[in-house]
């Protein structure tokens, strides 16, 4: 009976649905007409995988992981504005030097975390870039052996044809004297016992004579063989190593790009703080100078439209990054579900199971899918 491979896309999609967002999984397939009441009922074979463990083992894991590391880290920063500032009227005397000192530290706090976070993203972008030029080039290596390995299998073909005709042509040649050899022995006869050795040893001289043509001839064909390899392998020796030096400039240049945003990313954070810092001790001595309750207003205004434009501009940032995460989730989830089908119909499984409702007699693919998932 035809395995509903149908059937296990349809259970991994519920199954994984907590992952996020899918599109609608296709219709089970439908059953073939029922068998003769004499034949023994179907037995469907149930396999059962943990979803969790699959996506973990996904070679994407580590981006969706960051993002939704990104996202929480985000969203406790929207969670957790900045305090309002000190709305209380000063009293007279008020130390605004010890004020100005306890915000400059906070603010030198605020930019070694930020200096913090920036390396962290520095460093993981060289990862990244590494890991991209280390598979560019076993890609090209791959490539290359395949190519290699084609010309090799190629020229030993036609140099085994060479060999061939050559051995026809040698073998041609010495057909005649050997023919002569065998008249004169099995027709005109030979007269007498020493004869005879001579005629039998002319015969073997002969016959070693023309294997030995072909066995130099066999040898100078395999060193053509063997010189020809090595140019070919010394060839795609030097395709990697200039492969290797392209992709060192060229990270080099990415990186320098890369350090060169993080920079002015770094530098305009601290002109930004630097210009809130001086704000703030400005409307802090005016208030001071003045003791006005509409400087207390318009500094509580401020910090709320702060607060408000904070809130927007890490609310988009999250909007976005959570674009990214159902997409990275989709695509992942669409490789994990492709390669469930696959470990189930190579192991005979009609209806795959996630742990959540697994059940005695299952059989477990989380493995096999994993296997799958990190070839390269």
């Amino acid at each position: 009976m035809p395995r509903p491979a149908a059937l296990v896309a349809l259970l991994l999609a519920v199954a994984a649905s907590g992952c996020g967002p899918q599109a609608g999984a296709p219709a089970p397939a439908a059953r073939p007409a029922s068998t003769p009441l004499a034949s023994p009922a179907p037995r469907y074979q149930v396999g059962v995988v943990n979803f969790d463990a699959m996506v973990r083992a996904h070679r994407r894991w580590p981006e969706l992981d960051a993002l939704n590391r990104r996202i929480a880290a985000l969203q406790m920063r929207m969670a957790s504005p900045p305090p309002p500032p000190d709305l209380r009227a000063p009293a007279a005397g008020v130390n605004l030097q010890a004020e100005a000192d306890r915000l400059r530290g906070t603010l030198e706090e605020e930019l070694r975390t930020l200096r913090d976070q920036l390396q962290g993203r520095l460093d993981a972008f060289v990862n990244d870039l590494r890991a991209d030029q280390e598979a560019r080039v076993a890609d090209r290596h791959r490539e290359l052996n395949a190519e290699l390995q084609k010309a090799i299998e190629a020229k030993r073909d036609e140099l085994q044809r060479d060999l061939e005709r050559y051995e026809l042509r040698v073998m041609a040649e010495y057909r005649v004297p050997l023919a002569n050899l065998r008249v004169k022995a099995d027709v005109v006869g030979i007269p007498s016992e020493e004869e005879a050795r001579r005629v039998s040893a002319e015969a073997e001289r002969i016959t070693r004579e023309r294997d030995e043509r072909i066995r130099v001839r066999a040898q100078e064909l395999e060193k053509q063989l063997q010189t020809f390899q090595e140019a070919r392998t010394a060839e795609a020796e030097a395709t990697i190593k200039a492969l290797v030096a392209a992709l060192e400039d060229e990270g080099k240049k990415q990186l320098e790009a890369k350090r060169s945003e993080v920079e002015a990313e770094f530098t305009a954070a601290v002109k930004q703080r630097e210009q809130a810092l001086r704000a703030t001790m400005e409307a802090r001595q005016q208030i001071v100078v003045q003791g006005a309750q509409g400087q207390l207003r318009a500094a509580h205004e401020r910090y709320l439209r702060q607060v408000g434009a904070e809130a927007g501009r890490l609310r988009a940032e999250i909007e976005e990054l959570a674009g990214q995460r159902l997409r990275l989730q989709d695509s992942i989830l669409a490789e994990v579900k492709i390669e469930v089908a696959a470990a189930a119909q190579a192991r005979g499984v009609d209806v795959v199971i996630t742990h959540a409702v697994a059940a005695l007699g299952t059989m477990d693919l989380t493995q096999d899918v994993i296997a799958r998932l990190k070839r390269p």
